[in-house]
């Protein structure tokens, strides 16, 4: 015979469940809405420099959105797999810079992380090959930019290396990098800049309680 503590309890958990997709979902749709608006003021801006600024935030929602469609149903919404959220990343980050003479080559191992980590990780991301694609490069000139992804002792490495012209020692630092340095100590994690020799490796180090692995 069923107890009907448990069924109470059932039935409780279940509607939990539900409540909380729902929240999921129109958080997913608000993040859309703000997007598309964010993209049809940049396209009637006329001034270069809001455009871009436009363009940027533009292309941080997106991530964030990215990193809320692909936390993984099957352990209850908490957890993501970042590699296939940094693969989608770099193809739409790619696409949108349209630079065919820089080759973007991916090593991802298969990670799973706490989904609270997915869009910091996202719009670093973001950041970080964003900046290679739009700055690396100058002139039209060709290149390659890797993007790596791993597990190491403590958590995950993401890492993104160019061999373009690399960084100013006495440059000044940018929004995109004092950006990047904010979200891995959000995360409790290190971002790591230094020359490639040529162009700039960026690695950014983020810690994984091993206790809470799906």
């Amino acid at each position: 015979m069923a107890d009907p503590q448990i069924d109470v309890l059932r039935r409780a958990l279940e509607t939990q469940t539900a409540l909380r997709r729902e929240a999921e979902h129109r958080a997913r749709n608000l993040l859309q809405l703000i997007s598309s608006l964010m993209l049809l003021q940049a396209r009637r801006t006329p001034e270069e420099v809001a455009r871009q600024a436009l363009h940027a935030l533009h292309r941080r929602v997106n991530a964030v959105g990215l990193a809320q469609r692909l936390v993984d149903p099957a352990h209850d919404g908490d957890w993501i797999d970042v590699g296939a959220m940094v693969r989608q990343l770099a193809a739409e980050l790619t696409g949108a810079a349209g630079r065919p003479g820089v080759e973007i080559v991916l090593e991802l191992e298969a990670v799973k992380a706490p989904a609270r980590i997915g869009a910091p990780v996202a719009l670093i991301l973001v950041e970080g090959l964003g900046n290679a694609l739009a700055h690396a490069f100058p002139d039209g000139r060709a290149g390659r930019v890797q993007v790596g992804l791993r597990r190491n002792a403590d958590g995950l490495e993401l890492c993104v290396v160019d061999d373009g012209v690399g960084w100013a020692q006495d440059a000044p630092q940018g929004f995109g990098l004092t950006l990047m340095d904010l979200l891995a100590q959000q995360l409790r994690g290190q971002l790591v800049r230094t020359p490639a020799q040529p162009g700039l490796r960026l690695v950014v180090s983020v810690p994984i309680d091993a206790t809470a692995q799906p």
